[in-house]
């Protein structure tokens, strides 16, 4: 890869480490404003985020490194196209509300933290395990992805070697959680997604266009039927699956917060959606794809686009925006992921509040530190990013089913576990055969996930 034309690149490095700084100095600051009294305070921000915050912190969380680049990098294969994901999102976002409602309701009455404390309302703490393990693997592989772009851009931009820059992002992120927990990653996602959002309209205005764009990059069904399919269910279904959601809601003042966070988070989504497929479609012109280099360099593609062909006078401001957006996902997913530790995996019933929030503190470090493990080992963003997403969304099935009223534990098990052996399983041969993880791969997770609960309930309810 060319080196960018910058004037001042070789001052970088030290511009990057700054940013970084700066961010955690911010972060720190923002925490300390956070009352940390109790673990409820420190978990939930005390279950008293009003509208704009919660708007501000799902829109944060949403916007993260994978939505910059790997949507961007979507748009760039198959063109506008890929919006379809966009689309799912959007509409999950709004089917998403009557259980939502259902949920607030809920834990304001069962005192929940997690996704999983409904698991255990629901199932008891032994079921609820199987649950947080699929959990549990997921969101560390997607925070391990926040890193591995981070520590692209920091190496693209700053020269700054690929292992250090994993190891800072992760720094940097563990500093103000530590010091401000659950009031530190909403009140750092306000003013990270408020700078992400600016600097979109800015660069979509700025961009040095290169070339044109492939004419069937124009087509609406480009992406062939089974990937716009795939698009569509990863997006409508994530809400139901993920839990940083549904910590959000927990976190929530009231039910009227609630439907117009999310209600109004719908159309952000689609004016993200214009931005980045913007963004995609120049990549595509400037850089096309030339004969043997194929669909795995489309992340660094899009890199490029972001780091050249924006005006100079620009660019550290666009540096600034990719840093808000990963760091704004990071932290949630560092947050939840210690919550699961010491809430889900390892709960204890009676304990002085600063002895609970001691335990998040000591999760926070342990997690990071194997989050970190998987992001040194890992190289290529869409397949772990294809790959744990598809093996969460596999969850939503089984929640569907709940809602419906169709209780059974050992389907709940039999369900999740048969899912995230086949979904594995197909993601190594897809890698071992084409190379690559196919968006496809969804339909595996969600198909096995439901058939099986499927079948196992109505076998069980024969036998009754």
């Amino acid at each position: 890869m060319e080196s960018l034309s910058i004037t001042t690149m070789e001052q970088q490095p030290i511009l990057v480490i700054s940013v970084l700084i700066s961010f955690t100095v911010l972060g720190v600051i923002l925490g300390r404003m956070t009352s940390t009294k109790s673990v409820d305070d420190f978990a939930l921000g005390g279950r008293n985020l009003g509208f704009f915050s919660s708007l501000m912190t799902l829109s944060g969380t949403f916007v993260s490194a994978v939505t910059l680049m790997v949507y961007t990098s979507f748009v760039y294969i198959y063109g506008i196209s890929a919006a379809w994901i966009f689309v799912g999102y959007t509409l999950g976002f709004l089917f998403f509300i009557p259980f939502a409602l259902k949920l607030y309701r809920l834990s304001l009455e069962h005192n929940f933290f997690t996704l999983t404390d409904y698991f255990v309302f629901r199932y008891g703490r032994r079921t609820a395990r199987w649950v947080i393990g699929v959990i549990f693997i997921w969101y560390v592989g997607l925070l391990s992805t926040q890193l591995l772009v981070g520590s692209n851009l920091l190496n693209e931009m700053g020269g700054i070697p690929v292992s250090w820059a994993k190891l800072g992002m992760l720094v940097t992120v563990l500093v103000y959680l530590l010091v401000g927990g659950f009031g530190s990653v909403v009140k750092t996602d306000i003013f990270q997604f408020l700078v992400i959002f600016l600097v979109l309209i800015l660069v979509t205005m700025t961009l040095n266009r290169g070339g044109d764009v492939p004419p069937e990059m124009y087509n609406p069904f480009n992406a062939g039927p089974v990937n716009i399919i795939a698009f569509l269910l990863l997006g409508i279904l994530t809400p139901f699956a993920t839990q940083d959601y549904w910590q959000k809601v927990f976190s929530m003042k009231n039910e009227r917060v609630v439907k117009q966070s999310f209600s109004v988070g719908a159309g952000i989504n689609i004016l993200l959606t214009v931005a980045l497929t913007y963004v995609g479609l120049i990549a595509r012109s400037s850089f096309p794809i030339n004969g043997s280099v194929a669909n795995e360099h489309a992340e660094m593609m899009v890199l490029r686009t972001f780091t050249e062909l924006v005006p100079p006078e620009f660019q550290i401001v666009v540096m600034i925006a990719f840093f808000a957006a990963i760091l704004s996902t990071s932290d949630t997913y560092l947050f939840l992921l210690s919550l699961n530790v010491t809430n889900d995996l390892f709960p204890r019933k009676e304990e002085s509040a600063a002895n609970g929030i001691g335990r998040i503190r000591y999760a926070l470090v342990a997690v990071g530190l194997m989050a970190l493990l998987i992001a040194l080992f890992f190289q290529r963003i869409e397949d772990i990013v294809v790959t744990f997403k598809a093996l969460g969304i596999g969850i939503a099935p089984v929640i569907f089913y709940d809602w419906a009223g169709k209780h059974d534990k050992k389907s709940v098990v039999l369900s999740l576990l048969i899912m995230a052996l086949v979904s594995l399983s197909v993601s190594v041969y897809m890698m071992g055969t084409a190379g690559e993880i196919n968006p496809a791969i969804a339909f595996v997770s969600i198909g096995t996930s439901a058939l099986t609960y499927g079948i196992s309930y109505s076998l069980r309810r024969q036998k009754k």
